[in-house]
């Protein structure tokens, strides 16, 4: 059971025996087939391919997602029509969590590391640079773990409350604006939040920064609370539950979306003059059916990137409880569970393009944004004053 709850620190207890770090290919290939499947080398080798995904994943989907969740934040805060919905403050507050989830996975990823041939940590980034304060202090030991598990589950339950949302709008259109307004959607981002903060407090209790022969390690200190919280907070209510009720939530949507579809067709194929319908069935989209377009494609894209880590991380577990001595379902479980767990770091990081991709109101605002920043370049006089063309001052004039 250590073994597996230091897997979810990101270091195998197999770290600390020098047994899962140092892989060599030359020696795997020497191996006959029946020896093939017990050797260490094997075991080695393959997860020390699942450690490489997993770093050099993180060298692209860290910054991906920082930018991109900072350029969210910064289109719906600059956009009246967007920072007015209750939507667009749902974003942001998604924006915050998946942010702060992505930090403390870059933290982590700064104390990247391995054992080598002779049981010595060895760091993918220099030791000789001082990022690897995950491991060498007690604080950032506790910090990165908090952030992970507290923005996880801030995030996930955040999901759960734009689909409800967006289920209500669909389903009753009318008294959406009722129900959902600004305040009662901020007091609800507050709640979910000091709850995930809360819930994510146990790491400042259950690990801390322990001096073993092979170098300073970020460790489990109390087994027992953390199982219990892990238990919990991770397995229960960031990964199974908020899974589950998302799915559902989301076939519902896209289900009522599909009728809502098919009565607007109707509408369309009636002559105007027999139809009252037709005006409103021809009318610009909304934002509102924008954003509930955005919204759904969140949610697929929540479903398709944390479903996998969900099983395989249960499996996973399974496995490190029951069979110890089953070396090939180990590893097999072992590179399914940290490249499942990378595609789940992606879920944090590809809001911004799906923004981008499926709503057209938030690519014009994210425009309008871009162009201001370039509008601010523009040459100064020596004078100081700011040189303008005819084309952008008309354009001032109009708007």
């Amino acid at each position: 059971m250590c073994a597996l709850l230091n897997e979810t620190l990101g270091v195998d207890k197999n770290d600390s025996n020098g047994n899962d770090s140092y892989y060599s290919e030359r020696d795997v290939n020497t191996k006959s087939l029946s020896d093939y499947a017990l050797s260490e080398a094997y075991v080695n080798f393959y997860k020390g391919v699942a450690e490489d995904i997993l770093f050099y994943g993180m060298c692209i989907v860290g910054p991906f997602g920082l930018l991109g969740n900072l350029l969210s934040v910064c289109v719906f805060l600059r956009s009246p029509s967007l920072r007015r919905t209750t939507t667009g403050q749902w974003l942001v507050a998604l924006a915050i969590a998946d942010s702060t989830v992505l930090i403390g996975e870059t933290f982590r990823w700064l104390s990247s590391h391995r054992l080598d041939k002779n049981r010595k940590i060895v760091f993918y980034l220099s030791s000789s640079l001082r990022l690897n304060f995950h491991d060498t202090t007690s604080a950032g030991c506790k910090i990165t773990h908090f952030l992970r598990y507290s923005g996880s589950l801030w995030s996930a339950w955040i999901t759960v409350a734009i689909a409800v949302e967006r289920l209500i709008a669909v389903a009753w259109p009318l008294k959406i604006a009722d129900i959902s307004t600004p305040r009662r959607v901020q007091i609800l981002i507050a709640l979910i939040g000091f709850g995930g903060l809360a819930l994510g407090l146990f790491p400042f209790w259950t690990v801390d920064r322990l001096d073993e022969i092979d170098g300073a390690v970020c460790r489990i200190v109390n087994e027992s609370a953390y199982k219990l919280w892990n238990d919990i907070v991770i397995k229960s209510f960031t990964l199974s539950i908020p899974c589950v009720l998302i799915t559902v939530l989301t076939v519902v949507i896209v289900s009522l979306l599909y009728r809502a579809r098919n009565r607007r067709l109707a509408c369309l194929s009636t002559p105007p003059t027999m139809s009252r319908c037709h005006h409103t069935a021809t009318s610009v989209i909304s934002v509102e059916v924008q954003m509930t377009i955005m919204l759904v494609a969140v949610c697929v894209s929540t479903i398709a990137l944390r479903s996998p880590y969900t099983i395989a991380y249960h499996i996973r577990s399974h496995v490190r409880e029951t069979d110890h001595d089953n070396k090939t379902l180990d590893v097999i479980t072992y590179f399914a569970n940290l490249l499942t767990g990378l595609i789940n770091t992606i879920n944090y990081a590809v809001n911004f393009l799906l923004y981008c991709l499926w709503g057209s109101s938030f690519r014009k605002e994210c425009a309008k944004l871009l162009r201001c920043s370039v509008n601010d370049d523009q040459i100064i006089a020596p004078t100081g004053k700011r040189l303008l063309s005819n084309d952008v001052l008309s354009a001032d004039r109009i708007e």
